[in-house]
């Protein structure tokens, strides 16, 4: 064993337990492909430190290592293709074509160095990159899809050149340099364009495709062995990291995200409602337009947590902001205050036109996302709403008695309103 890799061995799993650790406090489906990934690139750190020239595990540590690469390429390249391709496709085509790769690969790591055998898997593989793209797709028109069939016919012509002419380490790190160069292509495509995290990312799977693609030169030339030998152990401990910051910059996001928004329904609470009143009363003012505030309470919502309890409540919550939220115009904003208790900003709006008829413009498309059935435990629930609303600056253009204006209407609605909740059977 070479002991001079024990150090990064080490760290290698400190990162990893790291990772797995905040995974357990922050699931993430693609942090899973992540950790499963790492996990097979410290198979790979393990058989190097295993592997010796001249040793007996030379061979079993040489295509365990080969593998693992190949593996860990595949399941990166499918975590970061999720959010930009389909996933059943996607995962079909990475199957269809992993075992042509694999076959290579294992057998250079065996030492088989006769060209014929290197011919057969490369034709295969050529065969099935080709025709793969067209099956899944069930049709023969790629469209711009056509780039995955340039990509297979560029990296089997390669692997067939070099395997013609003995070059066997090319013929099999020239597919390892095409998977890890795809990769950091789709993870520059699908992580957040702002990300520290991605740079490290996207330079860790970049630099890892030119080490491949550079093997065979940097063995022929000594003098840049050592250098080599430290940037092939760099790139993985580079992928980790940003990994590890592209999982914090999510968590930090997702914070300030639930800070400024409700948790149940998902639109904005009370306190990025006050931001955006504001901002929307100076646009106002300085556009020369009106702004409506509508306060909305619903009617009956305690007997619906009576006669279901709170789970078909917040149920019930939820579907309501969804009506409410399609109701809207896009520039519109509504928040949820609290209870059953939601507020809308209507922006924008004409000043030539009588006030009485944007209100009550405002309340019908209110009232009509309220009077949509909502199913609950099997039945078929409607609810009605109370809705004040203030204009301004008609009724004034302080932003803190427009709210309590619009308070004060709906109150005044709700006392002269019946109780109405309807359910019924679905």
């Amino acid at each position: 064993m070479n002991y001079r890799l024990t150090p990064d061995l080490a760290a290698m799993a400190t990162l990893l337990t790291i990772l797995y650790f905040l995974r357990k406090r922050h699931p993430q489906e693609r942090v899973d492909l992540w950790i499963s990934g790492l996990l097979f690139i410290f198979l790979e750190a393990i058989a190097h430190a295993f592997y010796s020239p001249k040793g007996p595990l030379h061979l079993g540590s040489h295509v365990v290592a080969l593998d693992a690469y190949l593996a860990a390429g595949g399941i990166f390249l499918w975590a970061a293709a999720k959010t930009l391709f389909p996933r059943r496709q996607t995962l079909y085509y990475l199957f269809l074509n992993a075992p042509p790769l694999f076959a290579v690969l294992t057998t250079y790591g065996l030492d088989v160095r006769t060209p014929g055998i290197y011919r057969v898997f490369i034709v295969c593989g050529f065969l099935v990159g080709a025709v793969s793209p067209f099956l899944l797709a069930r049709t023969w028109k790629l469209g711009g899809a056509w780039w995955i069939v340039a990509a297979q016919i560029s990296v089997w012509g390669s692997a067939w050149f070099f395997a013609s002419n003995g070059m066997y380490r090319d013929t099999a790190y020239v597919p390892l340099f095409a998977i890890y160069l795809g990769t950091a292509i789709v993870f520059q495509l699908s992580l957040p364009s702002r990300s520290l995290g991605k740079v490290a990312v996207v330079l860790g799977f970049t630099l890892w495709a030119l080490v491949f693609l550079l093997h065979s030169w940097v063995t022929n030339r000594p003098q840049y062995i050592d250098i080599a030998s430290q940037i092939w152990d760099m790139q993985k401990f580079l992928v980790t990291i940003g990994m590890l910051l592209v999982m914090l910059e999510h968590q930090v996001s997702s914070n300030e995200w639930y800070a400024f928004h409700d948790h149940l329904t998902g639109l904005p609470n009370r306190r990025r409602f006050e931001d955006l009143l504001v901002e929307a009363l100076r646009r106002s003012e300085r556009n020369g337009t009106r702004t409506a505030l509508l306060m909305l309470d619903l009617n009956g919502f305690k007997q619906i947590n009576d006669s279901y309890g709170h789970d078909a409540g917040d149920e019930l919550l939820q579907r309501v902001a969804h009506n409410l939220r399609a109701a809207i115009r896009a520039p519109d904003t509504i928040a949820r205050l609290g209870g059953d208790e939601f507020i809308v900003i209507v922006t924008d709006l004409p000043v030539d036109g009588p006030v009485d008829h944007i209100a009550d413009n405002c309340v019908g498309r209110l009232s009509g996302a309220l009077s949509k059935p909502v199913e609950i435990n099997g039945n078929a629930v409607t609810v009605s709403g109370s809705i004040g609303v203030a204009v301004y600056p008609d009724d004034t253009t302080d932003e803190v008695f427009l709210r309590r204006l619009a308070d004060q209407r709906m109150y005044q609605e709700k006392r002269q309103i019946p109780l109405i909740v309807q359910f019924g059977e679905k």
